[in-house]
């Protein structure tokens, strides 16, 4: 399937990083407006006109784009806070679901799966199997860390791999320290001897990694990079309370 990868506006498309299948993400979103769960703010009706998109929330929101291969164009608006995504068709807006979710468009269909920090997969599916990632939308974090890659790709690299780097040594500091924690509860010191960490370190650096392995989970959410074991720190704190 070949499809435009551009927006309306005529902005260029991003390269497909590409991610791993939708299966395993915990299962699919409803598809009726109806049953998406309890929201915050109720769901946008069908046909509404899609609401321009204010980079005051991006915190909150973003959103992708798609030219179909029926000269229409899809966008998903994607409310991290509760959860759920909306699907647009020429700017009115066709179906709302929990994340993650499935929308058909013809043949073709788009998943939308989220973590805490960003993006899990965004892809237009087609009914020959090939995928490609949409496009974020003008103003929205993922598009404006694009740009910096596409104007200082030197500076983008610098970012990505400082990333990696942060976590990195987080597993390699706080990893024996967690399992030292693990190994001193009844289930375990009852029968084996405890493991005693060779890390120990203050509260106030353990704070300080922890906030600097989410900020690197940020980075490669905007940048659609994911890695079981890299990110297997900041896979866990996303699922805290959720």
């Amino acid at each position: 399937m070949s499809v435009p990868n551009r927006f309306p506006d005529g902005s260029d498309g991003l390269d497909d990083l590409g991610l791993g299948g939708f299966d395993g993400l915990g299962g699919l979103g409803g598809l009726d407006d109806g049953g998406a769960g309890e929201w915050g703010t109720p769901a946008p009706r069908p046909g509404s006109p899609l609401p321009p998109f204010r980079p005051s929330l991006s915190l909150e929101r973003t959103r992708f784009a798609a030219a179909l291969p029926d000269g229409s164009t899809a966008t998903v608006d994607v409310d991290h806070l509760s959860g759920r995504a909306s699907l647009y068709r020429d700017g009115r807006h066709v179906r709302t679901a929990d994340m993650p979710a499935r929308f058909p468009v013809g043949r073709d269909r788009i998943e939308v799966a989220a973590s805490r920090y960003g993006m899990q997969r965004i892809h237009l599916v087609g009914a020959d199997g090939v995928e490609r990632r949409l496009d974020p939308a003008p103003g929205t974090p993922e598009h404006r860390r694009a740009q910096l890659s596409r104007r200082h790709p030197r500076i983008g690299r610098v970012v990505a791999v400082v990333a990696v780097v942060v976590l990195v040594v987080n597993l390699s500091l706080l990893a024996p320290q967690v399992l030292e924690t693990l190994t001193h509860l009844a289930f375990w010191a009852d029968r084996f001897p405890p493991f005693v960490s060779p890390v120990d370190l203050p509260s106030w650096a353990n704070t300080a990694l922890t906030l600097a392995a989410a900020l690197a989970g940020i980075e490669r959410a905007l940048t659609f990079r994911h890695h079981r074991l890299l990110d297997a720190e900041t896979d866990g704190m996303s699922g805290v309370g959720a």
